[in-house]
């Protein structure tokens, strides 16, 4: 079933009723071709989700009668916090695209020291704009309750200091821990920050930067990987061994 993102606003809880307005409108009139009495679900992105039945459909807006609040959860007690250094072309948008549907709470794209893209603060505003839409629309196709947030471009640094559980950088040359025996070592765990490098990977200024702070290098096994891949990989074997991925919910 078709599943929406709208404001908290939008969502009338007296009245049991809903507004979807924007791109979603003209999606769900012709594209889908929904019309009223048909069925989907609406998210508040809070992880507040309800059946819901379309009552009225016009140009700038699609009303929708809420029949009932839904307690089956799709995310993962595990907060999973990926900071992506800035890579070229599409492989960010996929990174954001993937991890969303994977389950990461929030991406927060650095600058790397060998991040080919260097970008304006202007160019950052847009780019970050880009990857939240990315980021509600694959939560929307996985049935997420909530869209991580996208934050704005920052530096190595600034993740560094933020609060976690524990703290991990891929590591190419990383040789005495694996991601898997790492993860297996802290399986009461609620909040975990990943951080992925840039296609040349992290200087050896910035990984001693990053064990300064915490952090724990680990590697993904004897194959190098892409950085668009490694960040997928990883985020999936996070979410299997110490979150919900491979579960049924009932």
């Amino acid at each position: 079933m078709n599943r929406f993102f709208i404001d908290p606003k939008d969502i009338n809880k007296e009245d049991i009723t809903a507004v979807i307005r924007g791109e979603s409108v003209k999606h769900i009139s012709r594209v889908l071709r929904m019309m009223v009495k048909d069925r989907l679900i609406i998210s508040d992105g809070l992880g507040n989700s309800f059946m819901g039945e379309i009552s009225e459909i016009s140009r700038e807006e699609v009303r929708v009668l809420l029949l009932e609040r839904l307690d089956k959860k799709s995310e993962p007690e595990l907060q999973v916090n990926l900071g992506q250094a800035l890579v070229k072309g599409e492989k960010m948008d996929y990174i954001v695209q993937k991890c969303t549907e994977l389950g990461v709470s929030t991406i927060v794209p650095f600058a790397a020291e060998r991040s080919v893209v260097k970008v304006s603060e202007k160019k950052a505003r847009d780019k970050t704009t880009r990857w939240q839409k990315i980021a509600r629309g694959a939560a929307e196709q996985s049935h997420r309750d909530r869209i991580p947030e996208v934050r704005a471009v920052t530096v190595l640094e600034s993740i560094l200091v933020e609060e976690t559980d524990l703290l991990l950088f891929l590591w190419e040359q990383e040789s005495n821990r694996g991601l898997k025996e790492v993860l297996r070592e802290h399986v009461n765990i609620n909040k975990i920050t990943l951080l992925v490098g840039p296609e040349g990977g992290f200087t050896e200024e910035e990984v001693e930067l990053a064990v300064s702070r915490g952090a724990v290098s680990v590697s993904l096994g004897p194959r190098i990987l892409r950085t668009e891949t490694a960040a997928a990989a990883a985020v999936t074997m996070i979410i299997y061994e110490l979150g919900d991925l491979g579960e049924i919910n009932v």
